[in-house]
């Protein structure tokens, strides 16, 4: 009875994905294993809107730039968006980057030799694609194809004088294959790893946002799934990588502490990205707002009757 009536009083809540930034020292967070920050949460004003995936890159204003997935319940599709943030973390601008009018999402952003690349998560296309961003003009131009696959959250490193890339296949969502692909040049070509998949399973594989390395250790953030999607990340220290094996094991667990004032209707946490001292994550919302559940309810039989007509 408790289950039914909680699932029932669940509805009654509107539930988005935001965006959290703080300062804090990653260093810090690795070492001690601990994670409680004091996070602000970035508040959105339409209630068609949701924002996730953030990375940050840098700009020389002084001011923090946020790649973002900037997704419409309307269209029911994902673009790539920039949102501009002042040093207090205010909004100061928000521009529109990438729309393919099919779903994007997961702008993994790589800079070097002072060029940044980006490449969102395109699973609908089948491919994973480079795009090079201009920050003069605040607008990105594509550049080519890097791999004929659908491959969820694409995520790069150099190690060893290599690039890999580590990202998922899933069929229908109910599991991630964790696949790698390696090449001597950032834009490829890329080679499949021996070893693919490398491993499956809902926690500890698909990627989470850029890798960590402290003093020569790789941690990779991953997402854990296995209650719900996006529900807390599971950091991972890489053992091995080279072209003959790939391991790493569990090293910790980052999630929300709903104890925290700063928390408050926070659910999940499933990206995390780091700039110098600052520190992006993002998060399931729920906020109480029965009228805002029944219209979208209507909105929903209205558009599946006309489905039928």
């Amino acid at each position: 009875m408790g289950r039914i009536l909680s699932k029932y009083i669940e509805k009654l809540y509107f539930k988005k994905w935001i965006i959290g930034i703080f300062h804090a020292d990653i260093k810090d967070i690795i070492s001690n294993k601990s994670f409680d920050p004091d996070i602000k949460w970035l508040p959105i004003k339409s209630i068609d809107t949701y924002y996730a995936d953030p990375f940050l890159i840098s700009t020389k204003e002084g001011n923090f730039k946020i790649l973002l997935e900037d997704f419409s319940f309307e269209k029911n599709y994902g673009k790539i968006s920039l949102m501009t943030l002042d040093a207090r973390f205010k909004q100061v601008n928000f521009k529109l980057l990438l729309d393919t009018k099919s779903h994007l999402s997961y702008p993994f952003a790589y800079t070097e030799n002072n060029r940044t690349y980006i490449f969102p998560e395109a699973g609908q296309s089948g491919k994973l694609s480079c795009y090079e961003y201009d920050p003069e003009n605040e607008i990105i131009h594509f550049v080519m194809d890097i791999l004929d696959l659908p491959l969820r959250d694409s995520t790069i490193i150099k190690q060893d004088g290599k690039y890999w890339i580590f990202g998922t296949l899933s069929e229908n969502g109910t599991d991630y294959k964790l696949y790698v692909f390696f090449s001597d040049n950032l834009l490829g070509p890329y080679v499949s790893h021996q070893g693919n998949p490398i491993k499956s399973g809902l926690d500890g594989n698909r990627p989470a946002g850029n890798f960590i390395v402290i003093d020569g250790i790789i941690y990779r953030p991953t997402q854990n799934c296995q209650t719900v999607y996006g529900e807390s990340m599971t950091i991972n220290k890489v053992i091995e990588l080279n072209e003959h094996n790939v391991t790493e094991e569990p090293y910790m667990t980052i999630k929300i502490n709903k104890n925290n004032r700063f928390n408050f209707g926070m659910h999940t946490i499933h990206t995390i990205n780091v700039m110098n001292d600052i520190i992006v994550v993002d998060g399931i919302k729920w906020t109480f707002s029965p009228i805002i559940q029944l219209q979208y309810f209507l909105k929903n039989r209205i558009k599946a009757r006309q489905l039928k007509e």
